[in-house]
């Protein structure tokens, strides 16, 4: 019996199901089992360079990831290691004591990756929704000197989320090549709060580096 992969439940969402191990392949279909109305499809399918690096599913370790302030509640702390997408619990997420725009969480990926495209999520506490609404990505491969991700002329302010649990994805174009990220909110509805995933692979040098030198201002 062939695999069966959940597909979208509305018109215009994003389902992205992770293939594991990779296809390699020339040719590619896809087989609508189950329709609502009538099978349309548009989609996008990504490269080897676009899996998760560990934010999720814990191989990022906790003392990678650090912030610029935490905040404190009466029965527990919001942690920068929480900052992982869809983390569980009444305490699942980052953030930040003071909402400004000095706040950043950073991970460290301990050695040069390529990194694709970074994934952002909110969180609801108390019944309150909490998200980043917009932000820039800072990178170093030093952890002291930080460049911006640009359009190629200015930072790159990306738009984050709109609800407290949906997913928001974007992609570098060109890749980013770095150690170390920060996400630096801009914007923010009620409180500074992050679940994030970053996607890419190893980087085994040359000069692809330089491209990311185009997209980078101090």
């Amino acid at each position: 019996m062939k695999p069966q992969r959940p597909g979208n439940s509305d018109a215009n969402s994003i389902k992205e199901n992770i293939i594991d191990p990779p296809i390699i392949a020339k040719y590619i279909r896809v087989y609508p089992t189950q329709a609502y109305n009538r099978p349309t499809l548009r989609m996008e399918l990504l490269g080897c360079c676009s899996l998760p690096l560990g934010m999720e599913n814990g191989a990022i370790k906790n003392s990678q990831i650090t912030a610029s302030s935490v905040k404190t509640s009466w029965f527990n702390t919001w942690d920068p290691f929480l900052a992982r997408l869809n983390q569980k619990g009444k305490i699942n997420a980052w953030r930040a004591k003071s909402n400004n725009n000095q706040q950043w969480l950073q991970i460290d990926l301990l050695s040069i990756k390529k990194i694709t495209a970074v994934a952002t999520q909110g969180v609801k506490s108390m019944s309150s929704e909490n998200f980043v609404k917009t932000y820039v990505i800072l990178y170093s491969n030093e952890g002291s000197e930080w460049k911006s991700y640009t359009d190629g002329k200015v930072t790159e302010v990306f738009s984050g989320n709109e609800n407290s649990d949906g997913h928001v994805k974007h992609f570098f174009n060109p890749p980013i090549l770095s150690r170390f990220i920060r996400i630096v909110p801009k914007t923010w509805y009620h409180g500074i709060a992050l679940r994030v995933e970053l996607f890419g692979c190893d980087f085994d040098g040359g000069l692809a580096a330089k491209r990311t030198e185009k997209s980078g201002s101090s």
